[in-house]
């Protein structure tokens, strides 16, 4: 049975660049991409108004969302990785996200991000961060700027925390099917700044990353980018746990520069 992904759109470019990048990784995965899109009903107060033109306004907003569906996909159609178009009512467009996803056991869930320039943006970027936080699967995040190529690094941003072990588990397995390297690397804010530090292992660990490096730098978001940067990485992968040291790290504001301001993919895990 081949992958799922499960692909939200909200028919801008950067929608549309990250859903071509996901055709293209769709690929390297043998997975099929569903398309979905979150509409709304554009009434403001319905408590004044009949039931029945409620319903003609609900149909007539998920007929348009399916056109524009099928117009987005078209370029597609036939491609081994063309999913279903689905159009999903809703008020909360992340949590519509993260339910589908969790009820029809989704493997990863791509979508597109932008600069936070305005007040659009910050409400696009409010829903990929709770995506981010609440999302049941991996959860693949592609820059407007962001062009496919074939993914042979990933960073792993990691402190070695115990309950990070699922993560690595699928971050392992999924970097063996893109035949890709993973590096860990820990940002350390004590210390030297700018300076990155190749360190040899002490102690046995049971998964076969490629490397470990320690950055010194102030700031844990610019030591990152830093890294990436000098190390020509094409995936930048972390870890959510529900507590202790990544949830301080990750918090709304770190998770939204990071997915803002990354140049590279962020592939995002969340804890159990």
């Amino acid at each position: 049975m081949s992958k799922k992904i499960l692909f939200p759109t909200d028919f801008s470019p950067e929608a549309a660049n990250a859903y071509l990048y996901a055709h293209s990784l769709a690929e390297a995965l043998d997975a099929r991409i569903d398309l979905i899109n979150i509409f709304h009903l554009p009434i403001g107060d319905a408590s004044n108004i009949p039931p029945d033109y409620i319903q003609k306004v609900l149909d007539e907003s998920e007929a348009e969302s399916l056109e524009k569906l099928k117009e987005f996909a078209r370029p597609f159609l036939g491609k081994p990785a063309y999913g279903t178009l689905r159009p999903v009512y809703g008020l909360f467009t992340a949590m519509e996200i993260t339910d589908l996803a969790n009820q029809e056991n989704y493997d990863m869930i791509v979508l597109g991000t932008k600069g936070e320039r305005g007040a659009l943006e910050k409400f696009l970027g409010s829903v990929t961060s709770e995506v981010m936080m609440k999302a049941p699967c991996p959860v693949l995040a592609i820059p407007a700027e962001a062009k496919f190529r074939p993914v042979e690094h990933i960073a792993y941003a990691t402190s070695f925390e115990p309950s990070d072990e699922h993560a690595v588990e699928q971050l392992m397995k999924l970097a063996g099917q893109l035949a890709a390297k993973v590096h860990f690397v820990n940002v350390s804010t004590r210390g030297e700044t700018h300076y990155i530090q190749d360190v040899k292992m002490e102690k046995d660990y049971p998964y076969n990353f490629s490397d470990f490096s320690v950055v010194y730098h102030a700031s844990v978001r610019e030591g990152l980018e830093e890294y990436l940067q000098q190390r020509s990485m094409d995936w930048l992968a972390l870890f959510i746990p529900q507590r202790r040291l990544w949830e301080r790290l990750f918090h709304t504001s770190f998770t939204k520069r990071m997915v803002f301001h990354t140049r590279v993919p962020l592939l995002v895990f969340h804890g159990k």
